[in-house]
């Protein structure tokens, strides 16, 4: 079988730009252009990823805004607008150039489903005798066309793939989740490049703090490979970044 020809301004396709495609071109190619900023939950969730999968990175990358001592000192009803306030936090940031702020709040969250994670034997389980953040490349085979891929797992055994997800949602939403979100998509296209099993470790960043294991069914990786198949029929429709796609419909 022959390579898919890629045109896309990659060299790869990602299992992130073809669950854009499976929806419409239009789609990837927003995505590609797309200047992304961090959100709230997405801070949290990388909070969670460094102190799981790369604790030793920790103070490297972030910083605990603890500020009660000088809002203890300025008093008042607003401290944090006070120009000393102001000037403790700016030598703060110079003096830890490159590195991202964590509030008290995030870290106790982060903290505790780490703890959790731990005492139940979830880190020991899946988050041991492996490897952080390995990315893995090649050509991907076992659908319509062969193509060159990029994945990037959060932490790889000799026989597991194993994604860290965070969310706020109860447990029993994530299968719909990983529908809506193409979570099949990332799972089938890693397969197909390691031949490994894939494991999703799910935890709650809010309470109960509750985590599940979601191994993954072959109806969960035929859907995947279903999509990623629309895909790259979707990809035949690619130009360049105004492209779009025409749709007949009968009413």
């Amino acid at each position: 079988m022959s390579k898919l020809e890629l045109k896309h301004g990659r060299d790869y396709f990602s299992p992130s730009q073809l669950k854009k495609l499976f929806v419409s071109v239009s789609s990837l190619t927003s995505y590609l252009k797309r200047k992304w900023q961090t959100t709230p939950s997405m801070m949290l969730g990388s909070l969670v990823h460094c102190l799981v999968l790369e604790p030793d990175e920790f103070s490297k990358r972030y910083v605990v805004l603890d500020d009660k001592d000088i809002c203890k000192e300025i008093g008042g009803a607003r401290p944090t607008s006070t120009k000393l306030y102001k000037e403790w936090l700016t030598e703060l940031t110079d003096s830890n150039a490159g590195k991202e702020f964590v509030s008290m709040k995030d870290m106790a969250v982060a903290n505790t489903i780490l703890k959790k994670m731990t005492n139940t034997g979830v880190i020991n389980e899946w988050f041991s005798d492996g490897k952080a953040e390995v990315t893995v490349r090649g050509v991907s085979k076992g659908y319509n066309e062969d193509f060159d891929a990029l994945c990037i797992i959060d932490y790889d055994t000799d026989f597991v793939s194993v994604d860290l997800k965070t969310t706020s949602k109860p447990l029993s939403k994530f299968k719909y989740d990983a529908n809506e979100l193409g979570y099949d998509i990332q799972a089938s296209i890693t397969n197909s490049l390691n031949d490994k099993e894939f494991i999703f470790v799910v935890v709650q960043t809010v309470e109960p703090y509750d985590i599940g294991i979601y191994t993954c069914s072959e109806f969960f990786m035929k859907r995947g490979r279903d999509k990623v198949n629309t895909a790259l029929s979707n990809y035949y429709f690619y130009e360049d970044e105004n492209s779009s796609q025409l749709f007949s419909f009968e009413l």
